[in-house]
């Protein structure tokens, strides 16, 4: 990899006009596919599969409604706060009803109306209830009346009946007198045939005569007697017909009573029900109690977060109007198309800080301003091709800001980290090409594997199967692999094109000063080089500043930061995920002042309504399905934490009911998020069966993101961390410096968390970040903190640790290269930790809540992992463990490649190269490059002129040889100085003017001898 960036920084360093001509391309590349593809950006976040997924697309088919349609909410108030008089209402109306010829509105809503209706039905339902009452009233005198018949039927079938009784018993009377008569006939029709048959006198037959005309008589008696009774008999009957049918008029009359009966009854119960549909749905109306504040809702054709800006302005441009009436209008984040502010005023305050920490380390406007340019440029590249593509990709706002947050922090590092290499090459004295192909081949070996540690743990998000942050993790990789290329392609070139002006005037002069002096006497430079290697070999592991600080007790050290670490990670037990509503916006934020107007006037649940499906049991009919929505909405009601239940429909198959459900606290509350999880666990019995209930809508949505966001962490930081392992084993090839990377990669992570979760969730100094209302954090903000921080920690223990493992595989102690890692590493790990802080502090005051806790996170675990963790507590860790650290299994050893990540075998070849006799050239450009010529220039073969004549002794040649070795290796030394920090180059300067001294003393003592 180190020779394959060799060449890369030569042909670029070597071909700048071509490399600068490809990039040119490429640009102009990725700007028309920007022009010609771009889509349009969404602010909806959604998991495929959660719960209130699977219930929207449930009762999409069930009530044949579009619940995927976006909807907004316009809030109107009275400029003076009195209530509303007709006009306003009158021009409400208006408004509403030109809002709805918009093209992409579905449907908007007058407050005004829907109250009006719901009165109408009050008063309708009142009438009914009269109605009702008079009802009742005629029930009770029908009932009345009807017992009053029914009184007179029994008394009339009562006289019926003794009247009948009475004629019986005459009858019976009757058929006794007349079996009397006959018997008594029978006896005198005897006696006159006796009488006959005797031949009795005529005065015998005139006393049965006499007797005849008395049972005549009787019998004449007998038959009056009878014709009454037949008589009676008649009248009885007929009496009877009429109180037959006077009963069954009365059984008429209470049939008809009981249908009525029945009706009233039905009456009542309807009346009943829509009495309790009215009461609940007239929480629901949305006018303010005081009259002074309404909501005017407005349905879209389009899903919420995709619904077009044309159709949101030409909506609002309708209702607008009403400011000519008294009235303002704010509208809700959704009326809005809220979408996180990627304006100039984050990158702005980011690169600036950049700059100022770059012109304060490299000391030169040119050399600050290089990386700057190099990211932007990056930045710009990857920004315009991933948004070529959200036409075919759905991407959230949040997408490409994520990219320009990372693309701007690692493409200056990057490009840093490179120029900081060229910078010392030039001091070493190479010339401007050869500076730059190993720069690029040295520390682009490190860009490279740093950039890849980033893009890998960003591609990882794919694995957790959230497809919104898989895009993010993606376009936030390919913005690092935009930065990497620019930093090893561009920049070389660039680099070339600048030459020495990337030094200052001051370190120029130096290094012309330094060539000057060296030329001067060459012979003089074996002994100073020695010393100069000495000093800067003392300097570079002399335990002074912060290092020596930590190593005098390291065990401190490690116990100070963990429990520092760890204090500042204890709010992370309290950490709460959610998404973001308009009372996380800015407080001058039309979204925030519609948010809390809201809640002020109609509570916090107003900003959190919860669609609730009751699922109903098989066969349930029509008049059940209406009784059951009053007691289910009734039984909604009787759940804790709930202000409201309003009743939507019914399904055409009565299958289900639709409530919207308000509740007691906002969408963000804890209240809020266990209300959610309560009603997805109710159920109710009827006489069918069960009602099991379904829970969906916003605030459901963010719950269920925010839990699954929390289920898939653990998993996704096991693999961050088990990828840590792998690539940190295969890059300092041992165990126990990868395990202490990764467990101080841990503590810094929950430690940036803690200290967000302090800040945005609990309001520590919330008005210093611009926190208008604490709440959750963002959903998704810790995974994204974990791929993100993760690489960037990663960069650091390699950009630091790597120069502990080459002093250590170039035969220092292991203490000791804990020390020369340190010094070599901690200036531009410093820089490169300051820049990336500043970048991502930028986009905290970005004026969006989600950029703005991304940025802090990142800033804060930047600046953890960086200072405390990196600089602090793995050199203390290295220091306690000293051989230990680097002990790799023998086996173990064979098997992994030598990845020569920061390119020392490359330098080793370049420093052969370069200390190999050569054809003279001019140098002009390296303080030491003319007495390396002449120094390691071949002894000569000839006395010189002014030496005496005669034989030199074997011991003076090799006294003579012996010194010039030295020289030739004071020569190493002093390159090696001025390759170090500027303390060191003023010591590499002095032991320079020694070692001329020192050979000019020899030239004089071989002159003499």
């Amino acid at each position: 990899m180190s020779e394959f960036l060799y060449k890369v920084g030569s042909f670029a360093a070597h071909r700048a006009w071509a490399v600068i001509g490809i990039w040119a391309l490429v640009i102009a590349l990725a700007g028309g596919a920007y022009a010609s593809f771009k889509g349009e950006l969404t602010d909806s976040i959604t998991i495929p599969g959660t719960e209130a997924q699977l219930v929207q697309e449930e009762l999409t088919d069930t009530f044949n409604l579009n619940l995927n349609a976006g909807t907004g909410s316009a809030i109107v108030q009275t400029e003076d706060g009195s209530a509303f008089t007709d006009e306003q209402k009158a021009a409400v109306a208006s408004a509403v009803a030109e809002a709805e010829t918009v093209e992409g509105v579905d449907s908007a809503t007058d407050p005004f109306a829907i109250a009006q209706q719901l009165a109408d039905g009050k008063a309708q339902l009142d009438a009914g209830q009269a109605e009702l009452s008079g009802g009742e009233q005629q029930l009770a005198d029908g009932q009345a009346q009807l017992d009053d018949a029914k009184a007179q039927l029994d008394s009339g079938q009562a006289e019926l009946d003794s009247r009948r009784a009475e004629l019986e018993s005459g009858q019976q009377q009757l058929d006794e007198g007349y079996a009397q008569l006959e018997d008594a006939q029978n006896q005198l029709n005897e006696a006159r045939s006796r009488l006959e048959g005797e031949d009795a006198p005529p005065e015998a037959f005139g006393e049965l005569n006499g007797q005849q005309a008395q049972l005549d008589a009787q019998r004449a008696q007998l038959d009056a007697t009878a014709e009454q009774l037949n008589q009676g008999h008649t009248q009885l009957e007929e009496a009877q017909a009429q109180l037959d049918q006077g009963r069954a008029d009365y059984e008429a009359g209470l049939a008809q009573l009981e249908d009525s009966r029945s009706q009233l009854e039905s009456g009542k119960s309807t009346i009943e029900q829509n009495a309790g549909l009215l009461q609940m749905s007239e929480s629901g109306v949305a006018i303010s109690e005081d009259n002074s504040t309404a909501i005017i809702s407005v349905t879209f054709d389009a899903e919420t977060g995709s619904i077009p800006a044309e159709t949101l302005d030409a909506a609002q441009q309708k209702l607008n109007v009403l400011s000519d009436n008294g009235l303002t209008v704010t509208y809700d984040q959704y009326m809005q198309g809220v979408e996180p502010e990627m304006n100039a005023t984050a990158e702005a305050i980011g690169i600036g800080i950049a700059f100022i920490v770059l012109f304060l380390m490299l000391g030169t406007l040119v050399a600050a301003g290089l990386p700057v340019i190099m990211a932007i440029i990056g930045v710009g590249t990857s920004a315009l091709a991933v948004l070529s593509l959200s036409s075919v990709i759905e991407m959230t706002s949040t997408t490409p800001t994520l990219g320009t947050m990372l693309g701007l922090a690692v493409g200056i590092d990057y490009t840093l980290f490179i120029l900081n290499r060229h910078r010392t090459n030039l001091a070493k004295g190479m010339n401007v090409k050869g500076s730059i192909a190993l720069a690029t081949g040295t520390s682009g070996g490190a860009v490279f594997f740093a950039g890849a540690t980033v893009i890998i743990a960003l591609l990882g998000l794919n694995v957790v199967g959230i497809p919104f942050l898989g895009v993010m993790g993606n376009a936030g990789a390919f913005a690092v692999a935009v930065a990497v290329a620019v930093a090893t392609t561009l920049s070389p070139a660039v680099m070339s094109l600048l030459g020495e002006r990337v030094l200052s005037k001051k370190q120029r002069a130096k290094i012309a000063a330094g060539a000057q002096a060296a030329s001067e006497d060459d012979a003089q430079a074996a002994s100073i080089r020695a010393e100069a290697k000495q000093a800067a070999a003392d300097h570079e592991e002399a335990h002074r500043g912060w290092i020596g600080l930590i190593l005098k007790k390291p065990i401190a050290t490690v116990a100070a930061v963990v429990l520092a670490l760890g204090a500042v990670a204890l709010p992370v037990t309290d950490m709460r995920l959610g998404l973001p509503t308009g009372a996380s916006q800015t407080t001058d934020s039309a979204a925030y002042i519609s948010y809390t107007t809201i809640a002020d006037k109609f509570g916090e649940g107003q900003n959190g309504p919860i669609v609730v499906a009751a699922r109903l049991p098989e066969g349930t009919t029509e008049e059940q399905a209406k009784a059951l929505q009053v007691e289910v909405g009734q039984d909604l009601l009787d759940q804790s934490d709930v202000s409201a239940v309003i009743p939507a429909m019914i399904s055409d198959d009565n299958s289900a009911l639709l409530y919207q459900v308000i509740p007691d606290e906002g969408p963000n509350a804890q209240s809020t998020n266990d209300l959610v999880h309560t009603l997805r666990d109710m159920t109710l019995s009827t006489d069918n069966g069960e009602v099991t209930f379904g829970v969906t809508g916003q605030t459901a949505m963010a719950v269920d993101i925010a839990q699954n966001l929390a289920e898939v962490l653990p998993v996704y930081v096991a693999l961050v961390m088990g990828l840590s392992l792998l690539v940190l084993i295969l890059v300092f090839r041992s165990i126990l410096v990868p395990v202490t990377a990764t467990l101080g990669f841990l503590f810094s992570l929950l430690a940036a968390l803690g200290a967000t979760t302090a800040v945005f969730q609990w309001g520590w100094v919330a008005e210093l970040f611009n926190v208008s209302t604490p709440g959750p954090l963002l959903a998704f903000l810790p995974i994204l903190a974990v791929g993100i921080l993760f690489g960037l920690a990663m960069d650091y223990q390699l950009f630091l640790v790597s120069g502990m493992r080459e002093a250590y595989s170039h035969g220092r102690g292991a203490k000791t290269s804990v020390v020369v890692g340190y010094h070599h590493g901690a200036r531009v790990v410093t820089a490169a930790a300051l820049i990336m802080a500043g970048v991502f502090i930028g986009f905290v005051f970005s004026g969006d809540p989600m950029i703005a806790s991304i940025g802090f996170v990142l800033a804060v675990g930047v600046l953890l992992d960086a200072f405390v963790v990196r600089m602090t507590l793995i050199p203390a860790l290295m220091y306690l463990l000293g051989e230990k650290a680097w002990w790799l299994p023998a086996g173990l050893d064979s098997l992994l490649p030598d990845l020569d990540v920061e390119g020392t075998k490359l330098e080793a070849r370049t420093q052969e190269e370069e200390a190999a006799p050569a054809p003279t050239e001019a140098r002009t450009s390296a303080p030491v490059e003319d007495a390396r010529h002449e120094v390691m220039a071949p002894a000569p073969t000839q006395q010189p002129a002014s030496a005496p004549e005669g034989p030199v002794s074997p011991t003076q040649v090799v006294a003579v040889e012996s010194t010039r070795a030295l020289a030739q290796a004071a020569v190493i030394a002093a390159d090696q100085a001025l390759a170090a920090e500027d303390e060191a180059q003023v010591e590499a300067q002095r032991a320079a003017r020694a070692a001329r001294e020192a050979l000019k003393a020899l030239s004089e003592q071989q002159k003499e001898q």
